[in-house]
């Protein structure tokens, strides 16, 4: 098939800016990348044993039903695989991962390497009756990430989890800071924009493939710790909280025999939802007494009193370390 040929057929029916190109399959993963990079977009992918072909578009000037009708006319043109765009390859090779870790990327997109490292979103929505979808979310993310970066990619994994792979120079640099406040700009645009709740977890920066499906990995043990143990932390970062992610991955059973060793050591009485604020805000900032009371918007000596009666409730005082670490773990075995 002359793809060419094709391609220039449907842009003289329908003006719209189109292009059909071919080349070889370790060709075409720098090809796409250049003709990204000039504002074109995948449309559709097929291949065989050693070739690759290719239609790209000018997103901007196909609306949403002029798409559909594109892929719909492009479908009887496959060859033996189904056509996937490159962020449907990735989104099923990501979630595969979760069951079989060690698995390679898929044979069309190993070759896919970037000049510069990127870093990983992990977007979670949290509420799962709201009635919107990951593709009316779309143009809000793109807005938000520089046009001149459109090798960025959005991929939808399922209804609950969506991952976003930008590139470094986005964030500014490698450093945890910016990530971290990348996170948060991105958590606070999408619960404005679209009214609902959402986290936002950032791994570090990568150069292939295979560290991102490590990344991910990692962002979504964290995403299912924090769903147990810190529902109310709406951004973190994959090295944080390695004592939740630990304690949720531990078998029902073993978490029991925890418990249950624990309370051998110190059993505690049941503390109040405010002194376990005051105990997780005071573990979050590495016992930082001063830190904890500016977290909690209360007067440092306030707090100070707050641990005080925690201390004669439970005869362990948070201040100290390994009676802090014994308090954690009451409170992730057996609080929640």
């Amino acid at each position: 098939m002359d793809w060419q040929k094709k391609a220039d057929e449907i842009a003289q029916a329908t003006g719209l800016p189109i292009r059909g190109m071919e080349c070889s399959n370790v060709e075409w993963e720098p090809l796409l990348l250049e003709q990204e990079r000039n504002g074109w977009e995948l449309i559709y992918l097929a291949q065989n044993e050693d070739r690759a072909f290719l239609f790209l578009i000018q997103p901007d000037y196909w609306d949403r039903a002029s798409r559909a009708l594109l892929e719909l006319y492009l479908t009887p043109a496959a060859t033996s695989q189904p056509p996937q765009s490159i962020a449907e390859q990735l989104a099923s090779w990501f979630q595969g991962l979760l069951d079989h870790p060690g698995t390679p990327p898929p044979r069309s997109v190993q070759q896919l390497t970037w000049r510069e490292k990127r870093v990983i979103f992990l977007v979670e929505r949290c509420r799962n009756e709201s009635k919107w979808t990951w593709e009316s979310v779309e143009p809000l993310l793109r807005d938000y990430i520089p046009d001149i970066h459109p090798t960025s990619l959005i991929i939808p994994l399922n209804p609950t989890h969506l991952l976003l792979i930008v590139p470094l120079s986005v964030i500014g640099t490698d450093g945890r800071e910016d990530t971290l406040e990348w996170a948060y700009g991105l958590q606070e645009l999408l619960a404005c924009e679209v009214l609902d709740s959402f986290r936002v977890l950032v791994g570090p920066p990568f150069s292939s493939l295979t560290d991102a499906g490590r990344t991910f990995i990692e962002l979504y043990h964290l995403s299912s710790a924090l769903q147990r143990f810190r529902p109310s932390k709406m951004v973190a970062a994959s090295w944080h909280y390695p004592l939740e992610r630990w304690a949720a991955m531990l078998p029902d059973a073993v978490a029991t025999g925890v418990l249950q060793a624990i309370s051998s050591v110190r059993a505690l009485p049941a503390l109040s939802t405010e002194q376990k604020e005051a105990l997780e805000t005071l573990f979050a900032h590495q016992l930082n007494v001063s830190e904890t009371a500016r977290q909690l918007y209360i007067h440092r000596n306030t707090l100070l009193y707050r641990l005080d009666k925690i201390t004669e409730a439970t005869g362990l005082d948070p201040r100290h370390f390994p009676d802090a670490v014994l308090l954690q773990l009451h409170l992730l075995f057996g609080q929640n």
